[in-house]
């Protein structure tokens, strides 16, 4: 058995300078925070016999936010229905504690097949936040600077349909990134396998080319729960009247937003030949359903009647073959997508509203590289 343990202490200042304007004045506005945290970390390896190996692990960890989630400069976009982003820098740094232990069985060479439990317990998870911007019973937005109701002024767009007096500049729905005061948890199992022939190359007689011959596969299961900050379909204008005859008549739903861009359920496999100067591989991935942020159009909460949206079940297969003329000299050729798989985005629940549909194509790439 050995191992390792150790501290680390993460000391962070942050200080976000941007820009505000009143009634056509500009100030420099400048926010501040900051954070520390005491990191542990241990890891075992256990190795009971010399094909096999225990490992395990606990530490502490943190994400910290992108720079764009932390800066306090705004953009004000053209168009009424557009959500005004404005970063937070006074968020705190998701904190991970991690669980994990796994069994390695090297079964033969170049062989192994594992499996691993593990558990994250994640606290101050980032999670999008709307602040709409209310609407009379008309439909129509306040022009009102101040913005009474919510929301923060654009004086870029057309009112357009939005109001009934003509003219520039409206409230629009407020987009900024918040720590989830709840505790949400990841939990699952990862299985993997990889075999090959090249120990059959000596019994294989005249067929041992085929030793080249083998396999990677992988499979992931994750379940997610807990965290306490929701999102409400009350962030778009256009909601209400869309879950009216499911809600009880009033239109409004709620749903915590939670982990975001992890499915379910994963997996690929990979078939290769790798002998005689030829490297060639078809490998294919699959997906569960997910939860995201990511549009196909790179839309906001705003337009996705205020929920992230759900992109379905999708596989995809790729392969490439490459072959080596001489010891320098390589060519080859890739595809990407070969089923042209479609990518679709529900609003609200996989399989409802569709919002969305990226139509990637297949992609065919030719190459050869020399070293020297």
């Amino acid at each position: 058995m050995k191992g390792n343990a150790g501290l680390r202490w993460v000391d962070t200042d942050i200080t976000s300078t941007g820009f505000q304007e009143i009634n056509g004045e500009f100030s420099t506005i400048v926010s501040e925070g900051s954070y520390n945290e005491l990191l542990p970390r241990v890891n075992l390896a256990l190795t009971p016999h010399e094909d096999f190996l225990i490992r395990a692990s606990w530490s502490e960890d943190i994400n910290r936010p992108d720079f764009g989630d932390l800066n306090t400069s705004v953009s004000f976009p053209t168009g009424p229905n557009n959500a005004v982003q404005i970063g937070n820098p006074s968020l705190s740094p998701e904190t991970v504690t991690s669980y994990d232990i796994s069994a390695d069985w090297y079964f033969a060479p170049s062989a192994v097949f594992s499996i691993g439990f593990f558990h994250k317990d994640r606290g101050n998870l980032f999670v999008e936040s709307t602040e709409p911007a209310p609407t009379d019973t008309n439909g129509f937005r306040s022009i009102d600077p101040s913005c009474p109701g919510g929301g923060i002024f654009n004086p870029v767009p057309d009112r357009n349909v939005l109001s009934d007096t003509d003219g520039n500049g409206l409230c629009v729905p407020i987009e900024t990134t918040v720590n989830d005061t709840g505790t949400t948890t990841q939990t699952g199992v990862e299985v993997a396998f990889q075999y090959d022939l090249s120990d059959w190359e000596d019994r294989l007689g005249g067929f041992d080319w085929a030793s080249g011959f083998g396999l990677l596969a992988n499979y992931t299961y994750q379940d997610f729960g807990g965290g306490e900050l929701t999102q409400s379909s009350t962030g778009s204008s256009r909601a209400p009247a869309i879950f009216a005859n499911t809600t009880g008549g009033d239109g409004i739903i709620e749903a915590r937003q939670g982990l975001l861009d992890n499915s379910e359920n994963a997996y690929n496999i990979t078939g290769y030949y790798e002998k005689f100067g030829l490297s060639a591989r078809l490998r294919y991935t699959w997906r569960d359903s997910f939860r995201t942020l990511d549009t196909a159009a790179g839309a906001s909460l705003g337009s996705t009647l205020g929920f992230p949206v759900v992109t379905a079940s999708r596989g995809q297969l790729n392969g490439s073959i490459n072959y080596d003329v001489t010891d320098n000299f390589t060519v080859g050729v890739e595809g990407v997508n070969l089923t042209t798989s479609n990518i679709e985005q529900f609003c609200v629940n996989d399989g409802a509203l569709l919002c969305f549909q990226g139509i990637p194509d297949r992609r065919i790439t030719f190459g050869g590289s020399y070293t020297f």
